[in-house]
């Protein structure tokens, strides 16, 4: 009877140990409440572009956005849905950014850290064949009903990933080096078992 107790006891634990280590908890990006845009100069004028599709999930150990139990994230864009108003533009722009042979810009997250509705992430982010450790400050917002919102922006220059800044008209209009990624994004929660996220 007491052997039969313990193994009992031993199961129920070895069962409540199993939900903690694959039980999580996964944020997706609800890409119609979100947005990103690319802003830059050039000889003219300002410009920007804005991202039309792009993915992105992030998991968590708890339900808590404000506690910092990071599992993993990613995000990824198609190069071919960065759009501006001018499509002379928006060739160039697939051209430096070698679109043929990278179709994707992809972020992975490293780390981070948080202390209450601002923090910090480490990304490794890469772009037209290269990657480089970027840090970035965001802020969080907790919208209600499971669903999170993080801004922020992130300069970068596009020689730091080998791209040519693109010319028009024979070279007479020249984009600088220099760009603002800017981003509001929606996430909404969902539970599920680490064995299912590859699913």
């Amino acid at each position: 009877m007491i052997k039969t107790m313990k193994v009992s006891a031993l199961v129920v634990l070895f069962v409540i140990i199993s939900q903690v280590i694959y039980a999580q908890v996964q944020y997706k990006l609800d890409v119609k409440n979100s947005s990103m845009v690319i802003k830059g100069t050039s000889s003219i004028h300002d410009w920007e572009m804005k991202v039309e599709d792009m993915k992105s999930a992030f998991s968590l150990q708890s339900a808590n956005i404000f506690q910092d139990k990071l599992i993993g994230g990613d995000f990824l864009i198609n190069v071919e849905s960065i759009k501006s108003e001018h499509s002379l533009m928006n060739k160039k722009t697939y051209e430096a950014l070698k679109q043929e042979k990278f179709p994707q810009i992809k972020a992975k997250v490293i780390k981070a850290e948080q202390s209450q509705n601002a923090g910090k992430v480490q990304v490794e982010l890469s772009i037209a064949g290269k990657t480089k450790l970027v840090n970035e400050d965001i802020y969080l917002k907790d919208l209600g009903n499971g669903k999170v919102e993080i801004k922020g922006s992130l300069d970068m220059k596009m020689s730091e990933y080998g791209i040519e800044p693109p010319v028009a008209l024979m070279g007479s209009i020249k984009t600088g080096d220099a760009v603002k990624i800017e981003f509001n994004l929606v996430y909404n929660r969902e539970v599920q078992l680490l064995g299912e996220a590859s699913k």
